[in-house]
């Protein structure tokens, strides 16, 4: 029994889900790209050029984010397992069944967790940018118990703020996330456009969502391509080491540290990013 429906709009190439709508492009094999908190689908512009022949992207546009109204139903604190499973249903019904994917940030999250809930679909999967636990990133000490108050925290001043210091602290954030002056404004309009209590819920989900554990027990390969900036203050070992840590309970986990970029690697660095998606779709 089919769980989603998934019906073409006439007015687009769009299919459309409770959580997300996808759109796809050209032909062969299939590949799934999602994107991270508050951003769109337009982060991957131009992935199959840059991918070539025998390959069909699919799009997704999660709902409440970059313009969209969140979906209906949604509870706090449970947003990335019903993704996945809808991201699931959605491979199983319109792939041929050896779907790779590639999921960036909190996309990441939800690409394990689709591969980790429909082994038999999903062959292949890269992350882009964010640990299996992404608050690592703030120390290595936390655990999801710890980080449970930080979340709650980050939640609650996120919703405080008002319109200009949100405004504002969005664009402060988005010299972190990417370097281009253009890309910036460009990664701030989708935040801007993102419903304000859904990124603030999700994100302190993904702060308190640890998939370390589970890794050892995803069939699908697993690639990771990671950002260093020269210019932050986290070393390169220290960052080479937080990765390899996050990672080390999957069997055959490769990693791929990409310098001189920040978070939105595929827009500061596409050359070398699509190069290794290429590589890692060889494998």
């Amino acid at each position: 029994m089919k769980l989603f429906s998934w019906f073409r709009k006439p007015d687009a190439d769009w299919r459309e889900g409770h959580l997300f709508r996808v759109r796809t492009e050209g032909r062969g094999r299939d590949v799934v790209f999602v994107h991270g908190l508050a951003a769109s689908a337009e982060c991957w512009d131009g992935a199959l050029e840059r991918l070539g022949s025998g390959v069909r992207v699919h799009l997704v546009q999660i709902r409440g984010f970059s313009g969209l109204a969140p979906p209906a139903g949604r509870r706090r604190g449970d947003f990335l397992r019903p993704l996945a499973a809808e991201l699931a249903s959605y491979i199983r019904e319109r792939t041929a069944g050896d779907a790779a994917i590639v999921g960036h940030s909190m996309g990441g999250l939800a690409a394990m967790m689709t591969a980790i809930v429909e082994p038999d679909a999903v062959k292949q999967v890269l992350v882009a940018d964010t640990p299996a636990f992404f608050s690592s990133l703030i120390s290595p000490f936390l655990t999801p118990a710890t980080a449970l108050g930080l979340a709650d925290v980050a939640r609650r001043r996120f919703m405080a703020a008002d319109a200009d210091m949100y405004a504002e602290g969005l664009r402060r954030t988005c010299e972190r996330l990417v370097t281009a002056p253009e890309m910036r404004e460009r990664v701030a309009g989708w935040s801007l456009a993102s419903d304000r209590m859904m990124v603030a819920d999700v994100m302190a989900e993904v702060m308190v969502t640890d998939l370390r554990t589970d890794l050892a027990s995803m069939r699908a390969s697993l690639d990771v391509v990671y950002a260093h900036d020269g210019r932050a203050p986290v070393p390169r070992a220290v960052l080479d080491q937080t990765y390899l840590s996050s990672y080390a309970r999957h069997p055959n986990c490769r990693r791929l540290r990409i310098d001189d970029a920040r978070h939105y690697l595929m827009l500061d660095q596409p050359q070398q990013f699509y190069g290794a998606v290429g590589d890692w779709l060889t494998r």
